[in-house]
């Protein structure tokens, strides 16, 4: 006779055994490609459990499970939409809206950051951005003639 109590609490996590995703290489699903992310999220559109799946994110959200694509939403997407959902459940209680949250700004124009934004998201480089790349670059060289000497 077993000393083991049956398993008789439901698995909340049961759906993700029918998920799309299952048997696919799980670098597609934490990669900052656009391409990768593309394919992703196209597995996920054809996902029978997309929604539990994006649901647990959210739900997870602000945990390791911060990057990635998961219910076809990556991060900052999964920030938008539990920030929407958060504003309807407010509205629904008769409560004060939530406030945006902060995360992390993007370097303003004009920086060496913004020009390396720029260059990562395929956006045209303004003038600012390439004369701060420049300067910091004859900087570099200069720091680097001089410790050469």
């Amino acid at each position: 006779m077993s000393t083991r109590a049956p398993d008789t609490l439901p698995n909340r996590l049961a759906w993700a055994a029918r998920a799309a995703c299952q048997g696919q290489d799980l670098a597609l699903f934490f990669s900052d490609a656009e391409q990768k992310v593309a394919q992703a999220k196209q597995i996920c559109a054809a996902c029978p459990v997309r929604r539990e799946c994006l649901d647990e994110a959210l739900l997870a959200e602000g945990t390791s499970l911060g990057d990635g694509v998961f219910g076809g939403l990556t991060a900052e997407e999964r920030n938008e939409a539990a920030y929407l959902r958060a504003l309807k459940q407010a509205a629904a209680n008769g409560q004060n809206p939530p406030r945006k949250p902060h995360g992390r700004r993007p370097a303003p124009c004009g920086t060496v950051s913004a020009y390396r934004r720029h260059i990562k998201k395929r956006e045209p480089i303004d003038e600012r951005c390439r004369t701060a790349k420049r300067i910091a670059d004859q900087a570099r060289r200069a720091i680097a003639k001089a410790t050469v000497r």
